[in-house]
């Protein structure tokens, strides 16, 4: 598959210091100098509940603070660290009783995501904590068994996840069903369960009939979304549902190398999952990309 431009230039950058360390983290280059740097950034987003804003002052929220833990501890702090104890306390205290996950009350109404809320259990929130407090060392964890179990019953008739408690059972979405695979499986739910081969299938329906009715609106994340989530149960870019949905994703890259509305920063970790990048490829743009913004910085 031929890409246009400079795909991995153009996410590193337009990408957030949090899109970075992940991306950073995929690579397996946590405990580089290059992640250091933004290792070092994003502990300025810890705030006094423990917790970590988007953004340095903003307040806490749950997806930030586990993308914080995970990236703390792949970097090779410990858990029992105070920074990340702290953020794992912050987690706990937004536990729902039934074990899903709400977002922060304190965070403004204006940040809170549409598939959010402040008040009923979220998927996307609960499938982030369970993995951070699982990297965290709580796998043996009553609270995270529960969490686990609230997790696999959102999942909807269709085989996706419905995106919030309370909703319509035809409330699902990709994001929600994918970020439940990759959980699950983290915790152990065998790729060949009827609860992931139900998620797949529907994934695969939402690419074979619904993705082209949401490109007007989605044109990417359409055809990304439930890619992703094919993607984290095992899929190959041999697959025919994955080539199709390859296929509309590439058809629409600029020749800069990114795509429409900034969605390069989801794009390029997947095409590097599936091979399509080289991950060594990936890697030595970074480094010479950074080495680059390190020498024009000393230079001035």
């Amino acid at each position: 598959m031929k890409l246009r431009g400079a795909p991995v230039e153009c996410f590193w950058r337009k990408a957030s210091s949090w899109r970075k360390l992940s991306l950073l983290r995929s690579l397996g280059k946590l405990n580089t100098a290059i992640a250091q740097k933004y290792l070092k950034e994003m502990r300025l987003f810890q705030n006094e509940d423990g917790g970590f804003g988007k953004e340095r002052g903003e307040p806490s929220s749950v997806t930030p603070t586990a993308e914080a833990i995970l990236n703390l501890i792949e970097s090779g702090e410990k858990p029992s660290s105070s920074t990340v104890q702290r953020a794992t306390l912050f987690l706990w205290g937004l536990q729902n009783e039934n074990g899903g996950w709400r977002e922060n009350p304190a965070l403004p109404k204006e940040k809170v995501a549409f598939w959010s809320s402040t008040e009923r259990g979220v998927p996307i929130l609960t499938a982030d904590s369970i993995e951070a407090l699982l990297k965290a060392g709580y796998e043996d964890d009553e609270r995270l068994r529960k969490a686990v179990e609230w997790l696999k019953g959102m999942q909807a008739q269709d085989g996706m996840w419905i995106h919030m408690e309370k909703a319509a059972p035809t409330e699902t979405d990709p994001d929600s069903t994918l970020r439940a695979i990759e959980v699950l499986i983290k915790v152990g739910e065998n790729l060949d369960s009827p609860t992931i081969r139900k998620a797949c299938n529907a994934l695969e329906r939402f690419i074979l009939t619904e993705a082209e009715k949401w490109t007007k609106k989605w044109p990417v994340w359409s055809w990304l979304a439930p890619l992703d989530g094919l993607v984290a149960a095992g899929f190959k870019a041999d697959n025919k549902t994955v080539q199709r949905a390859l296929e509309k994703i590439l058809k629409q890259q600029r020749e800069d190398g990114g795509w429409p509305d900034g969605y390069e920063v989801r794009v390029v970790p997947t095409l590097i999952e599936l091979g399509i990048i080289p991950r060594e490829e990936a890697w030595g743009i970074i480094r010479k990309m950074e080495s680059s913004t390190k020498f024009a910085s000393q230079k001035d």
